[in-house]
């Protein structure tokens, strides 16, 4: 039984090696920093546009692509539009609000928009804050245009990792320029 047990916690021990062996190793595709950039919008209050931030944190991280520094070449950058606040005619009434959230997957270098999805979400609550919030919210981390934008985004950025020089600098220090991107 003693032998059983030692064989097996051996088997355990180098299947586990070699997982984390394969995990050191990562492909080209999988080094592709993408950092995100903090969502404004003067319209909307309290810390809904933190939780946006937070999901499209989670959305990169879970396709691999997630940065810590500040000097990454590609942004994921976010722009929120409040299209409509109305309030229903019901008892009590009810405040509903449609957001649309546009999502940029950019190379900051070249100042190219590799990827963009657009999203419409909509929220109903007691006030016009609490409506645009909940809109806001609902927007999840896993949601499959969030997916579609980050993979569209990965394979272009691979093929512009291919197609330019990789000697080329970013700017260091503060946050990035991205008013291009609106104009």
């Amino acid at each position: 039984m003693k032998n059983i047990r030692f064989l097996l916690l051996a088997l355990l021990l180098s299947v586990t090696s070699m997982l984390l062996k394969a995990q050191d190793e990562m492909t080209f595709e999988q080094m592709i920093p993408v950092r995100v950039m903090m969502p404004t919008n003067n319209e909307i209050k309290g810390d809904a546009l933190t939780v946006l931030y937070n999901r499209l944190n989670q959305a990169v991280t879970l396709n691999g692509l997630g940065a810590t520094t500040n000097d990454s070449r590609f942004l994921l950058v976010t722009s929120v539009t409040v299209l409509s606040k109305t309030v229903t005619t019901s008892i009590p009434p009810q405040h509903v609000a449609e957001v649309e959230v546009a999502v940029y997957f950019v190379d900051n270098v070249n100042k190219v928009i590799l990827s963009q999805e657009i999203i419409n979400k909509n929220g109903m609550a007691d006030n016009d804050a609490a409506a645009l919030a909940k809109a806001i919210k609902s927007i999840q981390a896993r949601d499959h245009k969030l997916k579609k934008l980050i993979t569209v985004g990965k394979k272009r950025a691979m093929e512009y990792y291919k197609a330019i020089d990789q000697n080329e600098s970013t700017e260091n220090g503060g946050d990035p320029d991205i008013s291009w991107i609106f104009d």
